[in-house]
């Protein structure tokens, strides 16, 4: 009996053994289906880091007002900066002179030839509508610079407020011809949309503030202002036309750069150095000896370097699909941000088009010009 008892715990021994691995076994296997997903399901990998956008495909042309003038190199300089620093291609083309229908045709040539942008600092804004709406209809991106009252295009680009331009020259001719006198202000073109707005702001600062500085030409609409085409020699004429005319002519103003150089040289061959004076958009390459002779006070202008770097980083972010918005700002491949436009601004016009500003207002004047000299050698000139 004692045996067969012994034989007895070893079987419930042994069925307890195999009973406790059969259970553990059962809670290691996975069921067939759940190991077949557990093999199709592998372990989360991280993804890939982006690639940079390919940008060797975007192809940018822009069309200054007038091919050859040391402004609008400047702005190519810029321009073509932005295409070498982020891989894109840039072309600055302009008409030999201030032509609306020349700008108009060069924007047929370039939908013809296929590129993907097309920029356009306009003579006259109307001219160009109608062929940037053909752009547009075909996907083209369309930009502009100093045509802040555009419809078709996806961005016009300006360093900084119009009617902030136009004051702070008012301001800086009063405080050297005085409060009164008379006064002359030039556009390149009647259609010129920047130069006006700053016409149009001077003038209504003048009427609010110092009624007793008067315009010499009138408060007509549109002859109230002097068109000079652009063009040093035109703007030379008429200045010295207007000092025969207007002995109480004691100010001038210009909007284009080229009445400033003009200005200087009809002050020094008329000996009216100290009793007329000149200020207006001006670079220090443009301006320089005229600053130094003192024929002309000051001269205002916003970076145009900057202003085409600029403008080539916002049409890139355009053909990327993140166009800018308010606050982003403009930036150097590092990250750094590009000077005055650290945080842009973006609004929508009266004609629906969309307007970037920066914080570009530039002087430059006795005090300063060296150092103005020396950044624009690092420019190339």
């Amino acid at each position: 009996m004692k045996k067969v008892g012994l034989w007895l715990a070893l079987i419930v021994v042994i069925v307890a053994v195999t009973a406790v691995f059969s259970l553990s076994g059962c809670k290691t296997e996975a069921a067939p289906a759940e190991k077949a997903a557990t093999e199709e399901a592998p372990a989360e990998e991280e993804a890939p880091a982006e690639e940079a956008a390919d940008l060797s495909e975007l192809d940018i042309v822009f069309i200054v007002k007038v091919d050859g003038i040391a402004w609008f190199d400047t702005e190519r300089a810029g321009l073509d900066a932005a295409a070498a620093d982020y891989g894109f291609n840039a072309t600055t083309i302009g008409p030999p002179t201030a032509d609306p229908a020349l700008q108009a045709q060069m924007i047929e040539d370039q939908i013809a030839a296929g590129v993907e942008a097309i920029g356009i600092v306009p003579n006259d804004p109307a001219a160009v509508e109608a062929v940037f709406k053909k752009a547009m209809d075909l996907g083209i991106i369309t930009f502009a610079h100093e045509g802040s009252a555009m419809e078709n295009i996806n961005f016009d680009i300006e360093a900084m407020s119009n009617q902030v331009f136009g004051e702070t020259i008012f301001e800086r001719g009063v405080s050297d011809s005085g409060e009164t006198g008379e006064y002359v202000w030039s556009v390149g073109l009647l259609t010129s949309t920047s130069h006006n707005e700053w016409v149009d702001a001077g003038i209504a600062l003048q009427q609010s503030k110092y009624p007793d500085k008067v315009n010499a030409l009138g408060y007509g609409a549109g002859s109230d202002r002097f068109e000079e085409q652009e063009d040093t020699t035109i703007a030379h004429d008429k200045i010295l036309e207007f000092l025969n005319t207007y002995p109480e002519l004691n100010q001038i103003f210009g909007s284009p750069m080229t009445t400033m150089v003009a200005a200087g040289l009809a002050i020094e061959e008329k000996g009216l150095k100290d009793k007329v004076f000149a200020c207006g958009t001006g670079l220090p390459i443009t301006i320089g000896d005229h600053l130094r002779n003192g024929v002309v006070q000051e001269g205002f202008f916003w970076d145009p370097w900057g202003v085409g770097y600029a403008l080539g980083y916002a049409v890139m972010m355009e053909y990327l699909g993140t166009p800018m918005e308010p606050g982003d700002p403009v930036l150097k491949p590092d990250g750094t941000p590009l000077k005055r436009y650290e945080g842009i601004d973006r609004i929508v016009n009266a004609a629906g088009g969309d307007v970037i500003f920066g914080t570009g207002l530039e002087r430059v004047n006795l005090d300063n010009l060296d150092e103005w000299d020396e950044i624009f050698k690092g420019y190339g000139f």
